[in-house]
């Protein structure tokens, strides 16, 4: 009688336990405030909710006066491929990247104004996981057209810069050292080629290598800057 009074009491205690951990987790759930743009509520914000998100002004309004603890919510609920790009946004705030920054930014239809409260907000993001090794500062200045902030000029971000008034001007006017670093991050497919186009320079072959260049969209003039800047190397 007395083992089975035990048991009984036992698991009384069992059943009470379980109700109060189950209580006390839905309470701990109701009492944490929704992510800002999660409309699903699954903890994580898709591209959809975040394109929604921004073509909202009432939740913008929300997210962009919100404390930091909730926008450091936000932002580290975000897919990780917008998180990415939104990190990318952020270095080239306040560096002579962030014009063709917004220029991006405007043509994927992200106003100026939005997209400099967006990088001010992920520069005060915790980071994210285990912590990193401190990368080495330097005072050197950023690689003209290097968006990414890697060091290296692919061919979409050489290409970008073409494209680009302020950046051509930018390079162009820029010291043999600044033009330097640019040619030296070049991916090296392209390298090779503006190396074969210096070499071209002055010689009977440069006809031929200017109409190459006008075929691909360069025009004589850059393609003589180009070479110039090369040789000088």
């Amino acid at each position: 009688m007395k083992y089975l009074l035990k048991i009984t009491v036992m698991t009384t205690l069992t059943a009470l336990m379980a109700c109060t951990l189950s209580v006390h987790a839905q309470t701990s759930s109701e009492n944490a405030s929704p992510i800002i743009a999660d409309l699903d509520g699954n903890g994580r914000i898709s591209r959809s909710e975040a394109e929604n998100m921004m073509n909202s002004p009432a939740l913008k309004s929300e997210l962009f006066n919100a404390a930091v603890e909730e926008q450091s919510r936000f932002y580290n609920a975000l897919e990780n491929s917008i998180r990415v790009k939104l990190m990318k946004l952020a270095r080239a705030y306040g560096t002579p990247r962030w014009s063709f920054a917004i220029e991006m930014c405007e043509r994927s239809g992200l106003s100026a104004a939005d997209a400099e409260r967006i990088a001010l907000a992920m520069k005060v993001q915790p980071t994210k996981g285990k912590q990193k090794t401190p990368a080495t500062v330097t005072n050197e200045a950023p690689i003209i057209a290097d968006l990414d902030g890697d060091g290296r000029i692919s061919r979409s971000e050489a290409e970008n810069m073409m494209n680009s008034l302020a950046l051509k001007s930018e390079l162009f006017n820029a010291s043999v050292e600044e033009q330097s670093r640019f040619y030296n991050a070049l991916e090296n497919s392209i390298r090779v080629k503006l190396m074969k186009l210096a070499r071209a320079y002055g010689t009977p072959r440069w006809s031929f290598a200017i109409e190459m260049c006008e075929r691909s969209g360069l025009s004589a003039a850059d393609a003589e800057r180009i070479a110039l800047a090369m040789k000088a190397k």
